[in-house]
C-alpha cells in the first residue's frame, strides 16, 4: 500500500489529517482517499503474514502468530456484521470472501 497517512494538531487542539505524497505517482492523497476494499486487503495481507503465509516485505523469515491472526479475522468479522446492508455488492463479496479464505486458512496453518 503506497498510501501514507499524516496527521497534525490544529490550533484548537484537534487532530486534523494531512495530505501525504503517494509514492508511486507522486500526487497528493488524502486520508479521505482510502476506500472500503483496500482497507479490507490491507487486513487480508496483515494477516497473511501472520500466519506465515507470505514473506515479511522486510525480507525477514515469515513467523507465525495465531493470535495476532484471529484478532485481524475476528476484526474483519465484526466489520463484515457492522457493515451488513450498507455495502455495495462487490464489497459485501469481498469482505466475505476475504473472510470465508482467512478462516480456511487459518483452520489449515493451526492443523
Amino acid at each position: 500500500m503506497s498510501e501514507r497517512r499524516v496527521f497534525h494538531a490544529s490550533e484548537e487542539g484537534t487532530v486534523e489529517a494531512a495530505s501525504a505524497p503517494d509514492a508511486a505517482s507522486g500526487r497528493e492523497r488524502t486520508v479521505d482517499s482510502m476506500v472500503f476494499s483496500t482497507h479490507v486487503l490491507s487486513l487480508n495481507a496483515a494477516a497473511l503474514l501472520q500466519l506465515g503465509l507470505i514473506e515479511d516485505p522486510e525480507g525477514g523469515a515469515p513467523e507465525r502468530d495465531f493470535e495476532g491472526a484471529k484478532h485481524i479475522i475476528d476484526t474483519l468479522v465484526m466489520l463484515s456484521e457492522k457493515t451488513r446492508g450498507n455495502l455495495s455488492a462487490d464489497e459485501e463479496r469481498l469482505l466475505s470472501t476475504v473472510v470465508y479464505e482467512l478462516q480456511m486458512r487459518f483452520v489449515e496453518a493451526r492443523g
